[in-house]
């Protein structure tokens, strides 16, 4: 099926990943938020140096993982990837104070999520998989979103996407974010601690 969805790419690049979206912050305000030190923040030379930085964090997965944060269209972004650490609940309330939010993340496997917060409030959430279930998955407003899940596809049989495409396109149509894998690349980078969920 053809798409004209400019964060695709993000989904067929990377097995697991996480995107977070977050209306007027600036990038380093937003992985301070998502719990990044701030001296575990800097803007890479080159894509060498990413590599190697992004190498390093899969080794500690355990303790860590590397994400990448900028800002585009007014909305400021934190990619992971190869790692979900972003989504959390203290975070993400964290994260959406004074402001709104929107991301999702899948594991690789079969599981992935779609997110939306608003001033340190969870409005809605679901599986990728069944979002025709979110009304069990908590959130003031499980229907906020369901216009912009019809027009990416999710309540449509003929629509044969992955559902992290899908999540992807809802991204874009709710923000009109679009990110290129240059200008990510190069964006600020930053070490993102792990969390025990089991905690």
């Amino acid at each position: 099926m053809a798409t004209s969805n400019p964060l695709e790419w993000i989904g067929e690049m990377h097995l697991a990943f996480s995107l977070t979206l977050v209306e007027g912050l600036a990038d380093r305000e937003l992985l301070v938020r998502l719990g990044c030190g701030p001296a575990d923040i800097r803007v890479p030379e080159d894509s060498e140096e990413v590599d190697e930085f992004c190498a390093e964090a899969m080794a500690h997965d355990d303790d860590y993982g590397a994400v990448h944060g900028g800002v585009a269209d007014g909305w400021a972004f934190a990619l992971e990837p190869a790692s979900i650490w972003a989504f959390d609940e203290t975070r993400l309330a964290a994260a959406s104070q004074g402001t709104r939010l929107i991301g999702c993340w899948h594991n690789g496997n079969a599981l992935g999520y779609v997110e939306h917060w608003e001033d340190g409030r969870l409005i809605t959430r679901f599986d990728m998989a069944e979002p025709e279930l979110r009304r069990e998955e908590g959130g003031e407003d499980p229907d906020r979103l369901t216009d912009q899940m019809h027009r990416a596809g999710f309540f449509d049989p003929a629509n044969d996407q992955l559902p992290k495409l899908k999540a992807l396109a809802l991204l874009h149509g709710y923000t009109g974010v679009v990110l290129t894998p240059p200008q990510v690349v190069l964006a600020s980078l930053a070490k993102i601690p792990s969390i025990d969920f089991d905690d």
